[in-house]
């Protein structure tokens, strides 16, 4: 995972590999944050495409940097 917060936009909605991009790890990985509650997709029902808005990237940094 990156250090540094990341930069996108808080209403913005991002797909699982510019996610992962700001995020700073795999899609392997952003699979276990999501199953494990520290982030959710904007469209729970498409659990092939699923999408994230940029708070909650923002919240899942933030959840990981204090653990």
């Amino acid at each position: 995972m990156k250090e540094l917060k990341p930069t996108c936009d808080p209403n913005g909605v991002y797909s699982v590999k510019r996610t992962c991009a700001e995020l700073g790890v795999s899609h392997k990985t952003l699979r276990k944050y999501r199953e494990n509650g520290y982030i959710k997709p904007v469209n729970p029902g498409n659990s092939k495409r699923p999408k994230y808005s940029g708070q909650s990237i923002i919240e899942c940094w933030h959840t990981l940097a204090k653990l």
